[in-house]
């Protein structure tokens, strides 16, 4: 019986394929396969503990390691820069409290730094002269802060509830500036103490004056030209206002 062309080239590689072990048995009737690895769809764990509410390991301020490791937390503030490096600031802590450390983690060394803040919880942002760098300034702690990422590399801090200036706690507004080259934080904008009122202005208007109050846990994008835009969120004075203004804050 004659195959037409297309069928038989189908026959011919189905035979081979059976013939190879691919597609069954050998003549002893085992199995011929050959076994890959594949990382698709697949976690790996890569740093911290197994267990829960794991205490952090701080090592020396500014020195990489391979036990250094931020503790157990929730709500706190992330970033990735330009080079891939990992960002981590503050949260809560449920063995300890408010946090303002902030970390990188290189993922090609697989090591954690302790860049900046406190190794312990509560402590009180030191703000220094609006709009000036310095080594000595410091967020507060606090926690459902967001964060965000420059085209210079530099990373960017709003509010959560948290400490203020005189370790109060409460709704921030402040705006930090971090730069991960200097190691220094810029107080930018907002007010530097907690439950600051919103200042609105003119719908569509900016102005130097205006200010969202204090707040925690709001939603948030940055559009393409680097602006910050934040939605709603929750207030603390009292706890449980809700919002649903809609903010944009140029840098």
């Amino acid at each position: 019986m004659r195959l037409h062309g297309k069928i038989a080239s189908s026959l011919l590689v189905s035979i081979a394929l059976l013939t190879s072990g691919c597609g069954g048995g050998s003549g002893s009737g085992s199995s011929a396969s050959t076994t890959t690895t594949s990382t698709a769809n697949e976690w790996t764990w890569m740093s911290g503990s197994n267990t829960t509410n794991a205490l952090g390991v701080y090592g020396a301020l500014g020195v990489s390691s391979a036990s250094n490791v931020p503790g157990a937390r929730s709500v706190s503030v992330s970033w990735i820069d330009s080079s891939g490096s990992l960002w981590l600031f503050g949260g809560d802590s449920p063995t300890t409290g408010w946090l303002n450390d902030l970390w990188e983690f290189n993922p090609t060394t697989k090591a954690w730094t302790w860049v900046s803040g406190s190794s312990t919880a509560g402590t009180k942002g030191t703000y220094g002269t609006i709009g000036v760098a310095s080594t000595s300034n410091v967020p507060g702690a606090r926690e459902g802060a967001i964060g965000w990422t420059d085209s210079s590399g530099n990373l960017w801090l709003y509010g959560g509830g948290g400490n203020d200036s005189t370790g109060a706690y409460g709704g921030l507004n402040d705006v930090w500036e971090f730069s991960p080259t200097a190691k220094t934080w810029t107080w930018v904008s907002g007010a530097n103490t907690v439950n600051a009122p919103g200042v609105y202005g003119t719908e569509g208007t900016a102005a130097a004056s205006n200010a969202p109050e204090g707040r925690e846990n709001s939603v948030n994008w940055i559009d393409t030209d680097g602006n910050l835009w934040i939605f709603g969120g929750e207030g603390l004075n009292p706890v449980g206002n809700a919002y649903n203004d809609l903010w944009r804050f140029q840098p």
